[in-house]
């Protein structure tokens, strides 16, 4: 009889996860949709943070990086509610929009900009190294920097890549004395 029960939770525990590991799969696999996960968050009450997309110049590749709550620079477009950073052929923004609270990977959606049309890069083959909100510190603690950022390549371009330092990487910005 126990034996009988073990197969019997193995089994749904073997399901569940089967199951969960599939759609895991197809939501990277396919072309995911931060847009629509925020729908469906707040549709659900939920409280979400916008998505952001991250929209890159043709044929970029390296770290592209993006610094939040600079005073004086411009602020990200909006659409919809949606996040837009059109980064340049460099692949730096400064932007005086706040970073988003609660962030989190599955809020972003990352694009290539061909002409006039906006083509996904894939998640799992062409996007490495996402970390959202590296915070960089003056001497004193004090916050001077938030930054986000991920690498656009292969997976041994990465590997080979140096991970830029936030309070290195602001032309414009001088470290607070």
């Amino acid at each position: 009889m126990a034996e009988a029960n073990f197969g019997r939770i193995a089994g749904i525990a073997a399901a569940v996860v089967l199951i969960a590991g599939t759609t895991i799969f197809f939501l990277f696999r396919y072309t995911f949709s931060a847009e629509r996960l925020y729908e469906v968050q707040t549709a659900l009450g939920i409280e979400a943070p916008p998505p952001v997309q991250h929209i890159l110049p043709a044929g970029f590749q390296g770290w592209a990086i993006i610094h939040y709550g600079i005073e004086g620079t411009p602020a990200l477009a909006e659409a919809d509610g949606i996040l837009v950073a059109e980064y340049p052929e460099s692949g730096r923004i400064e932007t005086s929009t706040e970073p988003p609270e609660n962030d989190a990977f599955l809020n972003h959606e990352y694009f290539e900009r061909t002409g006039g049309r906006l083509t996904p890069l894939n998640r799992l083959g062409q996007i490495w190294g996402e970390y959202h909100m590296r915070i960089s510190r003056d001497d004193e603690g004090r916050v001077f920097v938030r930054s986000s950022g991920f690498f656009v390549g292969s997976m041994a371009e990465f590997r080979a890549s140096e991970r830029p330092a936030a309070h290195r990487e602001l032309p414009k910005l001088q470290r607070p004395e």
